[in-house]
């Protein structure tokens, strides 16, 4: 199997759609398109000797013009890039063609006997030539036909028939010769190409498979954020790979509201089923979370009951209770919320736990704080303060809450879109190595 795609096929669904036949034809015309250029190139050199050649007589210097003027302007032609491309789709009708006159020229220069060499030289030229049975047994009997009428209309000293008997042999031996070669490469085309086209139709249905559980994932998290008269709530998950790790969630419940941000270990389709499974347990325990630390603690039972395979998931929650003008912070193994008060001032709250399905007893650590109008948290995954620049630096917490300290003075919309924007800065153009999500909440009142 080859370890990589011919340049000559732009997608994996070429590869996929391709059938034998035309695989073995691509094959042939790019050989053919190597060995015409290089005849183009012998002829174009014949025939201007021909040109400058000692001959006088009018019909000579008119064959040979056109035989040279050939030969350029096949040339011109192969290389120009307006019709490079029109030949190389027509590269076997092109080459017969070009084979035919070109030996029907030579001939008619050569037309004493010289054209005997010629009518044997030519045939062994097309050695090189790969093509179907039917255009290798065309092309032959165009250059035994011609050379049976030069035979009979110009015949050579002494008997006919041994030169008959010689054009007619060196033509049947030539096709021969291609038709075994050209049979040889089609096998092995077609095998090689069965085996990638497979492997091309996997890949494909893989694809599609990954494609459809992102599209998945993607309708579990919010389509958009609630609109509240007293929090604004914005928020982003950008995956990796086609099924990201990330997750978050909005749960409104009359006057609280939970923000939810989790993260399981990895990105790809076991972390995408993980988390599937997290948003259900979420959905289903809503109405317990006024106390956070609790709903985590059977989702940690979740985790770690559903899965032979000990798959680890860190999450966040913040509770924001607008009666009580206060926000209770819960947090199994996350990445510290970032809390920016209406003064400008910054701290991160980080409460130290293992995440959720760890094999061990856990204890969900819980923090309640007092929030006043202007008050800004930022919950995030460690796809940010993770990101690296193309130096191999860690973009870190410091960058995040400083730029969380100078556009959290704005809506939540803005703020999200100013981390994106730095965060995308410093990588510098590269590919993102994790999943980045963000959930913003600033209150209004």
């Amino acid at each position: 199997m080859r370890a990589h795609m011919d340049s000559t096929w732009a997608t994996i669904e070429d590869l996929a759609r391709t059938t034998d036949e035309a695989a073995v034809r691509r094959k042939y015309d790019r050989r053919n398109f190597v060995w015409l250029v290089a005849l183009l190139i012998f002829f174009t050199f014949v025939s201007f000797l021909e040109v400058v050649s000692g001959r006088r007589t009018v019909f000579e210097v008119l064959v040979g013009t056109a035989n040279f003027a050939l030969t350029a302007f096949g040339l011109f032609a192969i290389f120009w890039h307006r019709t490079r491309h029109w030949l190389r789709r027509r590269i076997a009708a092109s080459s017969i063609a070009f084979v035919a006159i070109q030996y029907g020229l030579l001939l008619t220069f050569n037309y004493d006997e010289d054209w005997i060499a010629w009518a044997t030289v030519v045939p062994f030229l097309m050695l090189a030539f790969r093509m179907p049975a039917a255009e290798l047994v065309l092309t032959h009997a165009l250059l035994a036909a011609g050379g049976v009428v030069l035979a009979l209309l110009m015949p050579p000293r002494g008997d006919t028939l041994p030169v008959l008997i010689s054009i007619l042999t060196i033509n049947v031996l030539a096709l021969g010769t291609e038709l075994f070669f050209s049979r040889r490469m089609r096998k092995q085309v077609s095998s090689d190409w069965s085996e990638r086209r497979l492997h091309a139709r996997e890949q494909l249905r893989m694809r599609d498979e990954l494609q459809y559980a992102r599209e998945l994932q993607l309708s579990m998290l919010p389509e958009c954020a609630p609109a509240l008269d007293w929090l604004d709530l914005c928020a982003i998950s950008i995956p990796a790979t086609e099924v990201g790790g990330d997750y978050y969630d909005y749960f409104v419940e009359d006057d609280r509201v939970a923000l939810v941000c989790g993260d399981v270990a990895g990105h790809g389709m076991a972390s995408g089923l993980v988390l599937a499974g997290l948003r259900s347990g979420f959905t289903l325990l809503r109405d317990s979370l006024h106390d956070p630390a609790a709903v985590l603690r059977r989702l940690h039972d979740l985790v770690t009951q559903t899965s032979r395979r000990r798959m680890l998931v860190t999450v966040s929650v913040v509770l924001f209770d607008r009666l009580t003008r206060r926000a209770i912070i819960a947090s199994a193994g996350h990445p510290p919320v970032i809390l920016r008060r209406a003064d400008g001032t910054v701290e991160t709250i980080d409460l130290y736990a293992p995440p959720l399905g760890v094999r061990l007893p856990v204890a969900i650590p819980q923090r309640t704080i007092d929030v006043a109008r202007g008050d800004v948290f930022v919950l995030h995954s460690d796809g940010i303060y993770e990101t690296r620049s193309p130096a191999g630096e860690d973009y870190g917490l410091d960058r995040l809450t400083e730029v969380v300290r100078m556009h959290g003075g704005g809506t939540a919309e803005e703020l999200r879109d100013a981390i994106l924007a730095a965060v995308a800065a410093f990588r510098g153009g590269t590919d993102a190595a994790d999943d980045v999500t963000i959930v913003v909440g600033r209150l209004l009142e």
